[in-house]
């Protein structure tokens, strides 16, 4: 122990001396040939291994006392650059030390590879360990999740993509496929919330209309999920609102002549498509026929004055109006999410339900998932998921201080850093495609 500690000592002495002096300098010298000596004295039975664990040292199964000279200082240069265990070799040589300590001394980051910098300074009698990279797992889980989740939104365009080709010719919709697929995103939500949201982020520029149809079902189920719903109510909201627009398989889409004919009429034509259906859930030709209702008489089709719409219709409303809020079109530029909110509360009340509207709101948050933030750092990031409190969710900084876009975006904690939002930044400023970072 005694020989360990001592050890471990003189490596903080050498590492410092390395960062204050010259390698010819008095002071340097002494350092090493003190290091040199140590390792000789603990290493006359055969190699000495110091290892780390949750930020202490460690020599065999016994720690090193906290307040031993150097013991925090070698602590933290073994952690910061994820080395786990040094041992050390009885051979332990002056160019050895002299390249350890110098390597100790180097600048931790992900890019710095502590066994070759060892090697190009010629150590041969320092063996390293590392620590697993948690963050690094992390990332690569995340990453997996990621196109996991794309692959099922892929899927679920192409089941629509089908269904549309389904109604053109036979004129009567299959929904047992989509059916399947709006229970694997209600699972999935129930597992990441965020990162179901992060997928209605995506756009897509020769199918809008079907990533529309997907993106109102996960901001559909958001709210159905805040509202308490059951999974089996979850799956029959989604279904519904994935239908919403169905009546517009009857049009052809690109047709600048059918537009307003397939804006005034879809709800009524989607309603019957779907009555044709088995299904005895009838929520999906309902919100088909009700979703552009408002709740103070106006909307379309027109309906008395004191109707009352599913509660399905005015939820998926909702998410419809949220969807084409945050969505460019070639006669409006998209709103960004938190201005979109804005924009739903504002209409809650006369188009939109008005507890439905709040609940909305509160689901998604101040900053919803995708909004593109500026931190009181400068640095630029998304929100990809609440945090703890309203007005400090957790971000995906993407964007350094200095405005240089990141190779390997990371996420942190606005309000565990003390870093909050000064501003939300409009993606197209950038020219940011925000899902590309959720």
């Amino acid at each position: 122990m005694k020989a360990a500690a001592s050890v471990i000592t003189s490596l903080a002495s050498g590492r410092k001396a390395s960062q204050l002096y010259p390698p010819t300098h008095p002071a340097f010298i002494e350092a090493i040939d003190a290091l040199v000596t140590a390792v000789s004295a603990a290493t006359a039975s055969g190699p000495i291994t110091l290892n780390l664990h949750q930020g202490h040292l460690y020599h065999a199964s016994s720690v090193i006392p906290d307040d031993n000279p150097g013991c925090a200082a070698i602590a933290e240069a073994l952690e910061s650059r994820k080395v786990e265990s040094l041992t050390l070799q009885a051979h332990f040589s002056r160019t050895d030390a002299t390249g350890l300590v110098e390597v100790l001394g180097l600048r931790p980051s992900p890019e710095l590879d502590v066994e070759a910098e060892l090697q190009r300074r010629g150590v041969t009698a320092v063996t390293v360990s590392f620590l697993l990279d948690e963050e690094r797992e992390e990332r690569e889980e995340r990453d997996r999740k990621r196109e996991q989740d794309r692959a099922l939104y892929n899927r679920l365009v192409a089941v629509l993509k089908a269904m549309s080709a389904q109604i053109a010719q036979s004129g009567r919709p299959d929904t047992a496929a989509a059916g399947e697929m709006v229970d694997n995103i209600m699972q999935r939500m129930l597992e990441d919330q965020a990162s179901v949201l992060g997928l209605a982020t995506m756009r897509g520029m020769n199918e809008a209309h079907l990533f529309h149809s997907i993106n109102v079902m996960i901001y559909s189920m958001t709210l159905g999920s805040a509202l308490g719903l059951p999974e089996e109510g979850l799956t029959s909201l989604g279904l519904a609102a994935l239908m919403h627009d169905i009546g517009k398989a009857a049009f052809k889409t690109d047709d600048p002549a059918q537009a307003e004919p397939m804006r005034r009429m879809h709800p009524q034509i989607g309603a019957e498509l779907l009555a044709r259906h088995s299904d005895e859930d009838p929520s999906p030709m309902l919100v088909a026929y009700e979703h552009h209702m408002h709740v103070d008489g106006g909307g379309f089709p027109e309906h008395p004055g004191d109707y009352v719409g599913h509660p399905f219709s005015r939820m998926v409303a909702i998410a419809d109006r949220y969807t084409n809020l945050t969505t460019e079109t070639a006669e409006r530029e998209a709103m960004t999410p938190d201005k979109a909110i804005l924009q739903v509360l504002r209409e809650s009340g006369t188009a939109l339900d008005p507890m439905f509207a709040r609940l909305f709101a509160k689901a998604m948050g101040v900053f919803p998932v995708g909004c593109l933030v500026r931190l009181s750092d400068q640095s630029v990031g998304v929100v990809s998921r609440p945090g703890e409190e309203s007005l400090r969710p957790i971000v995906r900084i993407v964007y350094d201080q200095g405005g240089l876009p990141l190779e390997e975006p990371y996420e942190i904690d606005t309000a565990e850093h003390d870093l909050p939002i000064v501003e939300v930044v409009d993606p197209a400023s950038l020219a940011v495609s925000v899902s590309e970072h959720l």
